[in-house]
């Protein structure tokens, strides 16, 4: 469903109930955001951003100047992501140490290859996470590049893949910019601070 809000659209669906997410339901939102993907600005909205339908007027009308300034900075731009993969620990076959001992790169050469590629990337906004769990998934910086830069993007950062012993450096993308939104998850708080009951409720 398209919803317009003067000079913005919104893209929108019923649910009911709200949905679970795993694998399934997280794929399908994904696949809607990236239908959006050659618009000029696009803010997607977390999975599990939901409102009553009754609320979503008031909701879009309290959210729209945050929704336009965050459209302003992300205009022209998409997210690349470059996942760090363990492959093997960084020392000789011989050698272990207390954080290589699982196969599992040391947190000083993470931070160090993550330091890096900030470095040679050129690009001004970017996040870096840590994932957790037993993926071999030890790290991943998504960076936010401009469409016209992104082969001279992947131009920069390829040299520090062979530097990288112990891990695959591996460049996905593009993608629409998840990583640099805000979160929507409720009213600001000018409209929280007024009378009565929210205008919405959100779950």
């Amino acid at each position: 469903m398209l919803r317009r809000l003067g000079d913005l659209v919104v893209v929108a669906c019923d649910v009911d109930p709200p949905p679970v997410a795993n694998a399934r339901t997280l794929a399908l939102h994904h696949d809607v955001v990236a239908t959006t993907l050659d618009a000029v600005a696009t803010v997607p909205f977390r999975f599990g951003t939901v409102v009553a339908t009754a609320d979503l007027d008031a909701w879009l009308d309290a959210h729209a100047p945050l929704v336009r300034a965050t459209l302003g900075q992300l205009r022209g731009c998409v997210e690349m992501s470059v996942k760090l993969l363990r492959l093997h620990c960084g020392h000789s076959i011989e050698r272990t140490c207390r954080e290589c001992a699982d196969g599992a790169p040391g947190v000083v050469q993470l931070r160090e290859l993550a330091e890096l590629l900030v470095a040679q990337a050129g690009v001004e906004r970017w996040r870096y996470r840590s994932p957790a769990g037993g993926s071999n998934v030890a790290g991943s910086v998504a960076f936010l590049v401009p469409r016209s830069e992104i082969d001279a993007f992947l131009t920069r950062i390829a040299p520090i893949a062979p530097r990288a012993a112990g891990i695959a450096v591996v460049p996905t993308g593009p993608w629409p910019p998840y990583s640099f939104v805000p979160a929507f998850d409720r009213f600001p708080l000018a409209s929280l601070a007024s009378p009565g009951p929210l205008p919405g409720r959100l779950a």
